[in-house]
């Protein structure tokens, strides 16, 4: 499935999460044929529109996905492309992705922005309470990117990728709803101090995205 419109209005930049539509599947495919911009996922070869095509509607029927364009407000075609996996699992919780392919766009906060308004959905709408997701280690931006709304490292797989002739390993992170805190810790019993400053740094994300997450 494709989610509701979201106008998100991030102190470094304003984007668009929108459903996703067929025109943008060959913008997606140019994207998708870089390996730079393959470089931190498991992709190896470049994508045609017709694997494409079968992914739209793949994803326009499947009920355990939620998928947005990121689209800057006023241009026409998308930069990237964020979704919410597992979505009905029975523990409350989903997987969450995104890849930027306008090389462009990277390092201008988008990848936050889009952060902010998936949580917010997962969160509030979904009524996730734990949000999964994965990262290359050696991508600290994105890594980072994740960490200020709230996610945190929990494990870190090696040898689990393999670019430019050598392995790479993958940082495994979770989101806690800091609303659901009993959930996961009983009270008086404290959580240690790295899962402690993620729940902080979820409630100010989720605070802030209740404040700056418009939906048309």
């Amino acid at each position: 499935m494709y989610g509701m419109s979201m106008l998100v209005t991030h102190p470094k930049i304003t984007i668009e999460l929108i459903p996703f539509k067929k025109e943008f599947l060959p913008t997606l495919v140019a994207g998708f044929s870089s390996m730079r911009v393959h470089m931190h996922t498991n992709q190896t070869f470049a994508q045609v529109l017709e694997n494409e095509q079968e992914w739209y509607d793949r994803t326009r029927k499947d009920g355990d996905i939620v998928s947005w364009a990121i689209r800057i407000p006023g241009a026409e075609m998308p930069i990237g492309v964020t979704a919410l996996h597992d979505i009905k699992a029975i523990d409350g919780s989903c997987k969450s992705g995104i890849i930027i392919w306008d090389q462009a766009w990277w390092g201008k906060g988008v990848a936050s922005a889009a952060h902010l308004g998936r949580t917010l959905f997962a969160a509030d709408t979904l009524n996730r309470c734990l949000i999964r997701t994965s990262v290359r280690s050696d991508n600290a931006a994105s890594r980072k990117a994740l960490e200020r709304v709230g996610y945190y490292v929990w494990g870190t797989e090696p040898m689990s990728g393999f670019r430019q002739g050598k392995y790479i390993s993958t940082d495994h992170l979770l989101w806690l709803h800091p609303d659901r805190r009993d959930l996961f810790y009983a009270r008086g019993v404290y959580p240690p101090q790295v899962i402690d400053t993620a729940l902080y740094r979820a409630k100010t994300a989720l605070d802030q995205a209740r404040t700056v997450v418009a939906f048309p």
